[in-house]
């Protein structure tokens, strides 16, 4: 018997595209988004937004679909898809990057999918009851704070192994690898079919009974209406991109490994098209219009002070717990937040398990096992040292943000410099069944990079000081909050180091893996200009170069938390607010259509 794995492909399109889709759409649809405009000027936020999906969103999912498709000549792994653009290290360093990135972003997002198990279990069993002894909304909010860090172990390191959290860890384990083992079509594509519907179907039953609330109007208006000043701070558009960024779950490479199975005849740019905008929509018509507006309906101003855990985990049981009939409405929302975490998760596996069974020549049962334990293995510590969330914080930051954005940069820059952006497009065109404009060629190749560039650097201007300081035993001493003891303070800024040397450690280990796979294979590039090869240096080292004049010469001051949302206007949903909330909710409703319509029409094509 062959131990070749069998070759895969999709059963049909519209199972690509959900597929696709349901990997992007995650916990940032539902609790990020939402939480990200009320803090940055309410619905003046969606208009660098949307310029955001433009500049930055459309192309990155693009040139994903595209280079996909040109590369799956040579494979479907990260490493074998670079092939027919890369060679020598920078080849490695694609396919390290493209192999770890998946690999760790599930082994902590599979976690937080467990919490969302565990809530929508509580809700549908009646075993969650914040509601009971009642008396004022600072209790309400204690007690389901005490709940929610009671559930996932935040008070005690271990504490999260020794509850149920860990049970509904292992549920989750279980059924993504039962979805993996299945393969492409009969695992993955199967599932995306019935979970994106079913998920669609259960936000509109919570959406329309938010929308039928007494007074809903005053949380929409905190939503919507928009404070026009914010629009003029470098802030709310790096938060704009960088929630376009990733929502589309850009620089995850998800998206590149699945359109590889494609053939060439194969549409790319309407696909693309299709899986952003149904992303879009979800984001818009049910983050944008249930999230903020049930929770200040309920709570008050005090919900822009939470962060995305704190609004999914502690605001909204808090609002269910006042709601009238909250226990069934409840139920259906966090079973929403685990269908969109486990189609994201399940997906992250994909790029690892094909890798595993083309690089070594082992089945779907022998590669899904050997995963298996390693993610299992690595999530451990995630669980254990989940004090203050101090490990999963940690290797969100550095792989869940820093590289996600370094892969998207260079896919980017390959595409447009590399491949040629004209070229690409052109490649990009045959079979499609709708055409990009024709100037868009320049946008990829020029305005795209330059914009991910600047938001990337000023990302790290502000926030790579900070995840640095907490690595130094001497720094956190220094400036732990009251009731934090010295000894407390160096245990989390222990494990704030071991957490980056282990992310430096696995890449290491894939690095050489990739190595091994690459050996005797790189002949097959289709077209290898190695002086190519030097663009992608030079563009990083000035990059890098750049960065480091500004956080020595000019290090970012802190000032803390915006107040910005606080002077969007409360009350009734004012006009220019209305206009934003419906015009954003028809433009996505119509990109989703036009869509679904150029589909339909092309169905037997």
């Amino acid at each position: 018997m062959s131990n070749h794995p069998p070759k895969e492909s999709w059963k049909s399109r519209t199972g690509l595209i959900l597929t696709v889709a349901s990997g992007a759409i995650g916990l940032g649809n539902f609790l990020r988004f939402p939480g990200q405009a009320v803090q940055n000027g309410g619905g003046a936020f969606l208009l660098p937004y949307i310029v955001s999906f433009i500049l930055v969103g459309i192309p990155v999912c693009i040139t994903e679909w595209v280079m996909g498709r040109m590369g799956g000549e040579q494979g479907h792994s990260f490493p074998n898809l670079f092939r027919s653009f890369l060679s020598g290290v920078p080849l490695r360093l694609m396919g390290t990057i493209g192999v770890t990135i998946p690999l760790l972003i599930y082994v902590y997002y599979v976690f937080v999918e467990a919490w969302c198990l565990a809530y929508a279990f509580d809700f549908f069993t009646g075993q969650i009851n914040l509601g009971a002894g009642y008396t004022d909304q600072a209790s309400l909010i204690a007690k389901a704070s005490d709940h929610f860090e009671t559930l996932v172990g935040a008070r005690e390191n271990g504490a999260a192994i020794k509850g149920k959290i860990f049970y509904a860890t292992l549920a989750c384990f279980l059924m993504n690898f039962v979805l993996v083992y299945r393969g492409l079509s009969k695992g993955i594509e199967v599932f995306a079919k019935i979970a994106v519907p079913l998920m669609l179907v259960c936000s509109s039953v919570v959406l329309v009974r938010v929308l039928t609330l007494d007074g809903i109007e005053s949380g929409l208006a905190k939503m919507w209406n928009p404070d026009w000043s914010s629009l003029g701070e470098a802030k709310v558009w790096i938060s704009a991109a960088g929630q376009i960024f990733f929502t589309l779950s850009a620089g995850f490479g998800i998206a590149l490994v699945f359109s590889s199975y494609l053939k060439k005849e194969n549409d790319v740019i309407l696909s693309s098209l299709s899986a952003a905008s149904l992303n879009e929509f979800v984001e818009v018509a049910f983050g944008g219009m249930i999230t903020i507006p049930i929770a200040f309906l309920f709570l008050g101003v005090s919900v822009t002070s939470f962060g995305t855990f704190g609004m999914g985990f502690i605001a909204l049981p808090s609002v269910f717990a006042l709601m009238p009939g909250g226990q069934i409405f409840g139920a259906l929302w966090y079973l929403v937040l685990f269908l969109a975490a486990l189609t994201s998760s399940v997906t992250m596996l994909q790029p690892v398990t094909v890798f595993l069974e083309e690089s070594f020549h082992i089945r779907r049962e022998t590669s899904s096992f050997f995963l298996f334990i390693i993610t299992f293995a690595l999530s451990f510590p995630i669980l254990y040292f989940n004090k203050n969330f101090t490990a999963l914080d940690q290797a969100d930051f550095w792989v869940g943000t820093v590289l996600i954005y370094i892969l998207a940069t260079l896919q980017i820059l390959i595409f447009g410099w590399v491949i040629g952006a004209k070229k690409g497009l052109e490649d990009g065109d045959r079979g499609s069944h709708t055409r990009l404009p024709r100037f868009f060629w320049w946008v990829i190749q020029y305005v795209t990079p330059a914009f991910l560039l600047i938001i990337f650097g000023m990302f790290l201007y502000q926030n790579l000081g900070s995840y640095i300081n907490k690595m130094s035993v001497d720094w956190m001493v220094a400036h732990a909050p009251a009731g934090t003891s010295a000894e407390e303070a160096t245990f989390q800024a222990l494990i704030s180091r071991y957490v980056f040397l282990a992310i430096i450690a696995i890449f290491l280990v894939v690095y050489a893996l990739v190595h091994i796979s690459l050996k005797g294979k790189e002949e097959s590039v289709i077209e290898k200009d190695r002086s190519k090869n030097k663009l992608l240096p030079l563009f990083l080292g000035g990059f890098i170069l750049l960065l480091g004049i500004a956080m020595i010469f000019f290090p970012y001051l802190d000032k803390g938390q915006s107040s910005r949302s606080a002077s969007i206007a409360e009350g009734l949903l004012s006009l220019d607010g209305a206009i934003i909330m419906w015009g954003s909710l028809g433009l996505v409703t119509l990109l989703s259509l036009f869509c679904i319509v150029k589909l339909f029409q092309t169905r037997n094509a």
